[in-house]
């Protein structure tokens, strides 16, 4: 099976890699082709039409449009409206030719941001963290969708080692890389992520 993903965020975001990582570990035998990351809410909601389009005409067979609730940046204040996004997406597809209902397009809202999903599995953050002379402590987060800011979260972590700043570019993918599936699934938008992906097989 060959999936395309459209993503929420620039050409060196957090999720270009995490994303597709992610999808091989949960499926071995997919065929990922290199995603397409708009750069923008705004701009994912209007364009994400025509690139699906063209990931479907070029031998995908599925197509996953994945964003954040609440993109980093601010540019949408407030709690975000997972409804509205959808609508918009929709629209964008059908003005490219593409039923709304058409099986072969998935969407998947990131609840609130990728970090959700960082924070999910606790002990992956606090080995990345650790040294063996200095030993973090991250308390398990039972219910990362819920986290207000999981960015700031996670820089409360990182404020107090070598680090000094979470960087997404830089430490999203290292933790993803080590964390446990298991772990990963307390974060309710990353089940439904994991769904969407298995019903496409």
């Amino acid at each position: 099976m060959k999936v395309g993903f459209i993503l929420e965020c620039g050409p060196q975001g957090a999720e270009t890699r995490v994303v597709p990582w992610l999808a091989k570990k949960i499926a071995p035998d997919l065929e990922v082709v290199p995603p397409v990351p708009l750069d923008s809410k705004r701009r994912l909601r209007t364009d994400c039409g025509r690139w699906a389009k063209g990931l479907l005409d070029s031998g995908c067979q599925r197509v996953i449009i994945v964003w954040d609730l609440l993109p980093a940046w601010g540019e949408y204040e407030g709690k975000g409206c997972r409804h509205d996004d959808k609508e918009e997406i929709k629209e964008s597809l059908q003005l490219a030719g593409i039923d709304p209902s058409d099986g072969r397009v998935t969407l998947v809202c990131i609840e609130k941001m990728v970090e959700a999903w960082v924070l999910a599995d606790n002990q992956a953050v606090a080995d990345f963290l650790s040294t063996g002379a200095h030993k973090v402590l991250v308390p398990r987060c039972k219910h990362p969708d819920s986290v207000r800011d999981p960015e700031s979260a996670l820089n409360r972590f990182f404020r107090e080692t070598r680090f000094r700043k979470y960087i997404d570019r830089d430490h999203a993918f290292k933790i993803i890389q080590a964390a446990d599936l298991n772990r990963l699934r307390r974060s309710e938008s990353f089940r439904r992520f994991e769904a969407k992906l298995t019903d496409v097989l």
